[in-house]
């Protein structure tokens, strides 16, 4: 029995804060940018090339350089969440800093007599790319007439008894272990039948005021070497070898009042439930391309990026806060808590074509192919109830997602020495029901830029719009409506770029 326990409380973790089918999209899913010619053409840099930003989706591209580079970026965003809960409208802002690119290029020529002329050339860079941006607020507020977080916290200790969620002496020294403990010790449930528990509230009073907020912040960086070359000016051939860091932190504040109505002596008045996640890690992954010109005018590329197996590990704590209508309050922390655990993102592929006048411009576009119902979940604890946990996390991914295309198209206009870009890109919704409102999202670019000789300076913005949807819990009745918080989400980046040739 106590083992069937443990279980249950691992699933209501995962469930509740992470290792889930979530955090899998979250470090599955990609941002373009890069260098700020690459945001002003909606990141197209697939078959285009002699931009570092091609090394996150085509590694060939290096292979057009023809003089030694290096270059820096510049970032700053701007954010904003307009959120619907239950018909109440709230709205976030932040803004921030980044440095999106840093990018070294280093060309080596076939001039010796003693190799053959069929490679033309070989290219070597090493770069730094901003490959995920984890900044979120979300805010809600709303009178809910059917459901409450208690009621999440009841399901959880249904079929078990009193003593096996009861607080041990450890729990009150130490820290909470459980939830669910942590829920029945500050009254937010009540046993109304042997091994059966409900919210600690009246069925009959059930205008409960709820309101929250979610903050996340961090980001996914990579750290590429790429190498590359140069075959008779026709065929490009790539491979990348990146590691991929990520630093991503979320606190969860969710809030109650009971309905007024409900005075009896006992009775729950508020409470503030509070979730605090970090999540560190890292993960190697290869890139392989090729671009092949058709004629001077226009070229093909294709490239493959493998899984990126991501060994992460969190840290995570809980806090209750609870007050009773007779003026009794309990205020209860967890202990500090740490999971090791890994996550498989899915592969990609990636086609390109471009259409180029050395003169005029060009227009680039890309097609990426992205399956995210692979996305799999694993348990570096050997345990039983982690990996049937893990399980059913896999089990989920499998029936939420599908596969989907994103598309990115871009071009540029010369003008002397002087660039002009526009682009647009559309990341399509990785979930199968078309019910959810994360629909994808649309980014709309702009670049101007100054190429010399010896130096150029370029100025990108991206301006994306995206619709999200976040269930503050989730519970197995489903005769209950669920209760959603729907958010348009809009982003202006701002992107600069120095280069220097030598």
């Amino acid at each position: 029995m106590k083992k069937i326990f443990v279980l249950a409380l691992v699933a209501g973790y995962f469930n509740a804060i992470a290792q889930n089918d979530i955090d899998a999209l979250r470090y599955s899913k990609s941002i373009f940018g890069g260098t700020a010619r690459s945001a002003g053409i909606s990141g197209a840099v697939g078959s285009l090339g002699a931009d570092i930003s091609s090394t996150a989706i085509n590694p060939a591209g290096i292979a057009f350089f023809k003089k030694d580079e290096l270059s820096f970026t510049l970032g700053f965003i701007n954010f904003s969440n307009k959120s619907n809960y239950l018909g109440n409208i709230s709205k976030e802002t932040d803004f921030n800093m980044n440095f999106p690119n840093f990018g070294l290029i280093l060309c080596s020529t076939n001039n010796r007599k003693d190799k053959p002329k069929e490679w033309v050339s070989s290219t070597f860079s090493l770069s730094f790319l901003k490959s995920g941006d984890f900044n979120n607020i979300t805010r809600y507020s709303g009178i809910n007439t059917q459901t409450s977080l208690m009621d999440y916290f009841a399901e959880r200790a249904n079929g078990y008894t009193i003593n096996d969620i009861r607080a041990s002496d450890d729990d009150f020294d130490n820290g909470f272990s459980s939830k669910t403990s942590m829920a029945w010790e500050g009254y937010l449930i009540d046993s109304v039948a042997p091994k059966k528990y409900a919210a600690h509230a009246s069925p009959i009073f059930h205008n409960i005021s709820q309101n929250g907020i979610v903050k996340q912040s961090g980001k996914m960086n990579d750290l590429e070497m790429t190498f590359s070359g140069n075959y008779k000016n026709q065929l490009y051939l790539g491979a990348s070898f990146s590691y991929s860091f990520i630093n991503f932190s979320e606190s969860k504040s969710h809030s109650e009042k009971n309905d007024p109505n409900d005075t009896s002596n006992y009775a729950m008045n508020n409470f503030t439930f509070d979730e605090n996640l970090e999540t560190t890690g890292g993960a190697l992954s290869c890139k392989l391309g090729l671009i092949t010109k058709l004629n001077e005018n226009f070229r093909l590329g294709i490239s493959f990026q493998t899984p990126k197996f991501f060994n992460l590990t969190d840290n995570y704590s809980f806090r209750l806060n609870s007050v009773l209508r007779n003026g009794e309050f309990y205020k209860f922390d967890s202990k500090l808590g740490e999971f090791n655990y890994k996550i498989i993102t899915p592969y990609r592929i990636t086609l390109s074509g471009t259409a180029i006048s050395n003169k005029i411009g060009f227009i680039s576009a890309d097609l990426d192919f992205v399956d995210y119902s692979t996305m799999k979940l694993k348990s570096e604890n050997f345990e039983s109830n982690y990996d049937q946990a893990m399980q059913i996390a896999n089990g989920e991914i499998v029936n939420k997602y599908k596969n989907t295309i994103n598309y990115r198209i871009g071009g540029e206009l010369i003008l002397s020495s002087y660039r002009i870009r526009g682009g647009y890109a559309m990341y399509g919704s990785p979930f199968s029901d078309k019910n959810l409102k994360n629909h994808g999202t649309n980014y709309y670019t702009a670049g101007v830029g100054i190429k010399e000789k010896e130096w150029g300076l370029d100025f990108g913005l991206i301006i994306g719009k995206s619709n999200e949807t976040y269930q503050p819990y989730i519970l197995n009745d489903k005769s209950k409506d669920p209760t959603y918080v729907s958010s348009d989400i809009n982003t202006q980046r701002v992107v600069l770029t120095y280069v220097y040739k030598f």
